[in-house]
């Protein structure tokens, strides 16, 4: 009996850890919206290469 409700306390707080994480914060970081691959490289001179 003991068991039975120790096990379904703690998978009412595992549960309840899942959801919030779940949940997490709806504001997006301006960081991750920067794709490094997406920026324009600088052009080349007329010389070529460095």
């Amino acid at each position: 009996m003991r068991k039975k409700v120790l096990y379904s306390l703690l998978t009412g707080i595992i549960s309840l850890g899942v959801l919030a994480a779940c949940g997490g914060n709806t504001e997006e970081d301006p960081a991750m919206n920067e794709d490094p691959a997406m920026q324009e490289e600088p052009a080349m001179d007329e010389e070529g290469m460095e």
